[in-house]
Formats: C-alpha cells, sequence, structure tokens
C-alpha cells in the first residue's frame, strides 16, 4: 500500500512537471490577454501543493524557480539581473546571488501556501468547488507578492524603486492589473486540474466511480 501510494506521487509529479515543461516551452506559459501579460507556470506547482503536499508542492516550486533563472539567463531583458546571478546590474561588472532569493523561494512558497490552504477544507464537495479555486489564488497571490516585494526590496535603487513605499505601489498597481486576470486564470485552472486528478484518483480505486 505505501509502496503504491509512493508510486503514485511519482507519476503524478512526473506529469505536472511535463506539464511545466510544456507551457516553459510554448507561448501558453506566458500568455497575452488583451492588454494584460498572463503567466501560468505556476499552476502545475500549486496543484501539485493541493494533491501531493507542500513538499512536492515545494520542489515543483524550485523547479518552476531554476526554470526561471534559466529563462533570463539566456533571454536577456532590461530586469534579467533581477532574476539571474549571470547578468549584471546596472552600474555593475557582476551579477549577484540576491537574483536567486528573488527567482527562487516565491516559486518555492507558491508550493507550500496552496496546501495550508487546503489544510482548512474538510474532505467534501466544498474542499473540490471552494478550497481549490482559493488555494489557486492564494497561490497566484503568493507569487505575485513575494515576487516583487523581493525585487523592490532587493533591488529596489537599481529599479527605481527607493522606498517601502514605492515597492507596496508596485505591487499593488500590478495586482489591480495583470494579478487580478492571473489570480483568476489560477483560481479557475487549478480547481479544474486538480478535479481531473481527483477523478483519476478516485477511477484508479474503484473503476466504477464518477
Amino acid at each position: 500500500m505505501q509502496e503504491s501510494l509512493k508510486t503514485k506521487k511519482f507519476v503524478y509529479t512526473a506529469i505536472l512537471l511535463a506539464i511545466m515543461f510544456m507551457l516553459y516551452l510554448t507561448p501558453l506559459g506566458f500568455l497575452q490577454i488583451g492588454p494584460f501579460a498572463i503567466t501560468t507556470m505556476h499552476i502545475p506547482v500549486i496543484v501539485g501543493s493541493i494533491i501531493l503536499g507542500y513538499k512536492r508542492g515545494a520542489f515543483l516550486g524550485l523547479v518552476f524557480g531554476l526554470l526561471s533563472v534559466y529563462r533570463s539567463t539566456v533571454l536577456i531583458t532590461p530586469t534579467s539581473f533581477v532574476f539571474s546571478p549571470f547578468i549584471p546590474a546596472p552600474g555593475s561588472e557582476h551579477g549577484s546571488l540576491w537574483a536567486l532569493v528573488v527567482a527562487i523561494l516565491p516559486r518555492i512558497l507558491v508550493g507550500i501556501t496552496p496546501a495550508l490552504v487546503i489544510a482548512f477544507f474538510p474532505k467534501t464537495n466544498l474542499k473540490r468547488t471552494v478550497g481549490y479555486g482559493l488555494a489557486g489564488l492564494v497561490g497566484s497571490l503568493t507569487n505575485t507578492i513575494f515576487v516583487l516585494g523581493l525585487m523592490g526590496t532587493i533591488f529596489g535603487q537599481q529599479l527605481g524603486y527607493e522606498s517601502l513605499q514605492a515597492v507596496v505601489l508596485l505591487i499593488g498597481g500590478v495586482i489591480a492589473s495583470n494579478g487580478i486576470v492571473e489570480m483568476l486564470v489560477a483560481m479557475f485552472v487549478t480547481a479544474s486540474l486538480a478535479n481531473v486528478f481527483l477523478i483519476v484518483d478516485k477511477r484508479l480505486v474503484n473503476p466504477t466511480a464518477l
């Protein structure tokens, strides 16, 4: 029984990793919906946190963070130095290891906070309808707040945000624009994908289960 559970978790983790890499390698990971630039890369991390627990969720978040570092290293933009220690900040000849904190720590937390949210819901239909959606919202919000917060705190001067108030305004502005749409997408896609895994799980245990 224990071996069967380990095998199932391993398979589900592999599936979510495959989804993450598919999103990374295609435009689906970074959608442009009208004027909004939406990332969906964090959704497999959130789903993993919900169905597999915070430990595997944190692992998936670590992979997400490492992909972010790699992307910022090979696809150089004006803010690549924030996510890659290999890209020098403006006015500097060297990158900063603090970039690893910005790129990786928030993504690990994305794999933890949804599991904490789900822990408050009993195993009923309410968990499937409200709990999964709320976990998706919290996971998306975790990504936005911690990435922007750490960006502003660590690299505020290089980015032109020299005060805490400026960082708070930055976070609020992003949430009010792209953030709301991103959270809504995360809510609905997370709830749908988590339910798919739940249905598959029930079918594996009982082939006649709905």
